[in-house]
C-alpha cells in the first residue's frame, strides 16, 4: 500500500469512543452549583420487593466518562439480563470538549417497572451501532423469611 493511501485510511477512522470510569445507582444526586461537585446519596446494588411486578419510585444513574472526542451519541439503558429485555433507556448527544475531561451524566427515572426478581444491568453505549462501552449489574430480589429487606427499599 502506498503511503498516501495509508494516511487517507487513517484520516477516515472515527476517534475512539469514551471510556466509562463509573456507573453508580442511587436514590438522589446533588450537584453543588458553586463547586460543580456531585454528591451521590443512597448508593445501592440491590432492590428489595415483597411482591412482583413492582415499581421502583426513583432510580438515579450517575455515569462518569473520559476520552471522548467531540459530539458522541450516548445511550444509557436498563435491561433484564436473563433475556436482554429492555426496561427503560435514554439516548442523546454528549459533547466532549477535551478528551482528557471527565464528563458526568445523571439520569433520573421514576416508577421503573420490574416484572420479576433477577439480575438487571445498566449499559452505557456509544456510536452509531450502539456498542456497549460498560455495564453495571444489580439484583432485584424478593426477601426470604430469613432476610429483613423491607418492601421496595434498596440496600
Amino acid at each position: 500500500m502506498a503511503e498516501g493511501e495509508k494516511v487517507q485510511n487513517d484520516a477516515r477512522r472515527e476517534p475512539p469512543g469514551p471510556l466509562v470510569l463509573a456507573i453508580n445507582l442511587c436514590d438522589t444526586v446533588i450537584r453543588d452549583e458553586l463547586t460543580k461537585k456531585v454528591s451521590l446519596i443512597g448508593l445501592f446494588g440491590v432492590i428489595w420487593s415483597k411482591q412482583f411486578p413492582c415499581l421502583h419510585r426513583q432510580l438515579n444513574v450517575h455515569v462518569a466518562m473520559t476520552g471522548g472526542h467531540g459530539k458522541q451519541e450516548i445511550e444509557v439503558r436498563l435491561l433484564r439480563v436473563s433475556d436482554d429485555k429492555p426496561i427503560i433507556g435514554m439516548r442523546g448527544p454528549m459533547e466532549f470538549s477535551d478528551p482528557l475531561q471527565v464528563a458526568e451524566l445523571v439520569i433520573g427515572w421514576s416508577n421503573v417497572p420490574f416484572e420479576k426478581p433477577g439480575k438487571y444491568a445498566i449499559q452505557v453505549c456509544c456510536g452509531k451501532n450502539g456498542g456497549v462501552l460498560a455495564s453495571r449489574d444489580f439484583n432485584v430480589v424478593r426477601p426470604d423469611a430469613d432476610q429483613s429487606g423491607p418492601d421496595g427499599v434498596q440496600t
